[in-house]
């Protein structure tokens, strides 16, 4: 199964079999993983390689153009024997082309400088010096690398959001509908799609097992009185999930102890009075639909974790970091969130609303990064309005604190061994 639905292939790579197959097929791994790695959703894209020799064994005719009708990317392995190839050039390339005529989904992977491009419009990338192909695992090949599948990433999970559809349930409650509108501002600007059409009360049942079975994921607000008509957008929502074996029924309430929820599996129900629920909605949305980087944790890995975020500066605290990383884990059951390596802090700090603590480690690193990353975080928070959120300075030098203003529910800790008193209380709070 391919990763945006309606591909046999994401990717079709075109190569001569008298080329260096043996880099080749580094290069395919290489570029398969760097996918897996990179791609927003679960779903492991699906790579056309012919390496089991489909030319020789198989019929061009029955088997290549169905696939070439049907794929994404086109990534040409360009050298002078490519050129040559009838195969290569009049079959396939020349195929896809007239399949997707745009240039921007063929990428030229340029393997001998010294050879033609085919397509003088699409993108080229050079994987060779005046004498050679690039080694695999230097920095001339990573950076190669990452030329090529970038674009295809971007390609790839917008029109993997584009195939999904979300159904946000309708209620009677202005409020509630205001919450309703936002959220689908922020859904649509993550490319998802929003059910395209109003259903009312009157209607009946049809119209929403419909709508619910067209859906991909549905989102259900409840205030604090009862309203029959969401109640029912729920029950069948459930129905539904179940029947497709899948938890994609989120619930927002203002009820703190909400007990509504979705089929197994379902996230646990979002709190409207608390940090910022448009977010939390959109992202719990992203991660029953698997749409979570495959560099984070598996959603279901964290489940009764509670959060902390831990930041420190690698390059002069990275044993001080790595103390606090493996207290905090044996301290358990908390995940260890750490921020994204980016010099920007609204993007370093994109994960904060999962976390219940954060906790700043300083001991090396000096007042000024102490103080700018404190004033990051106060900025985060007010950006992102996780106003519950606690603050922690581990501070293992005698570093004044002056300048930091600390809540109650903060704290100053001077050591490793203080920080366990801390946890502890957050150990008792989550219980």
């Amino acid at each position: 199964m391919a990763y945006v639905p309606g591909h046999k292939a994401d990717v079709f790579i075109s190569y001569c079999h008298e080329d260096d197959v043996a880099w080749i097929q580094r290069f395919k791994n290489d570029l398969e993983n760097a996918l897996v790695r990179k791609l927003r959703a679960r779903t492991k894209p699906e790579i056309f390689f012919d390496k089991e020799d489909i030319r020789a064994g198989r019929k061009f005719d029955e088997h290549i153009p169905a696939c070439l009708e049907a794929t994404g990317f086109f990534v040409a392995l360009v050298s002078h024997r490519y050129n040559t190839s009838t195969y290569c050039k009049h079959r396939e390339l020349a195929k896809f082309l007239r399949c997707a005529p745009e240039s921007d989904r063929v990428i030229q992977v340029w393997l001998d400088r010294a050879a033609d491009l085919p397509i003088g419009d699409a993108k080229a990338v050079e994987f060779a010096d005046s004498k050679r192909a690039f080694v695999p695992g230097t920095n001339e090949y990573s950076n190669a690398l990452l030329s090529v599948y970038e674009p295809i990433v971007d390609k790839l999970d917008k029109l993997y959001a584009a195939s999904k559809m979300i159904f946000l349930a309708w209620s009677d409650d202005p409020e509630l509908e205001n919450e309703r509108e936002h959220l689908r501002q922020e859904i649509e600007g993550r490319g998802l799609r929003i059910y395209p059409k109003a259903i009312a009360e009157f209607e009946g049942e049809i119209r929403l097992r419909d709508a619910l079975q067209e859906s991909s994921a549905s989102v259900h607000f409840f205030g604090a009185t009862v309203e029959p008509f969401a109640e029912q957008q729920l029950r069948i929502a459930v129905e539904v999930a179940v029947q497709k074996e899948q938890p994609c029924v989120v619930v927002a309430s203002r009820n703190p102890a909400e007990t509504r929820r979705g089929p197994a599996g379902s996230p646990a129900p979002i709190y409207l009075e608390q940090g910022n629920p448009t977010i939390a909605i959109a992202n719990a949305v992203d991660a029953v639909l698997g749409r979570v980087k495959r560099d984070d944790p598996d959603p279901q890995a964290t489940l009764g974790r509670t959060g902390l975020f831990l930041v420190f500066k690698p390059d002069s605290d990275a044993t001080l970091g790595i103390r606090t990383r493996q207290r905090i884990v044996n301290r358990g059951p908390f995940e260890v969130i750490e921020p994204a390596r980016s010099a920007a802090a609204e993007s370093r700090y994109d994960q904060l609303e999962r976390a219940k603590a954060a906790v700043l480690c300083c001991r090396k690193a000096g007042r000024k990064w102490l103080h700018d990353e404190f004033e990051a975080l106060n900025a985060a928070i007010a950006m992102q309005q996780l106003y519950e959120l606690r603050r922690v300075l581990l501070l293992t030098s005698p570093e004044g604190t002056n300048g930091f203003e600390l809540g109650e529910q903060d704290r100053l800790l001077r050591s490793v061994e203080e920080l366990d008193g801390f946890l502890g209380e957050l150990q008792r709070a989550a219980t």
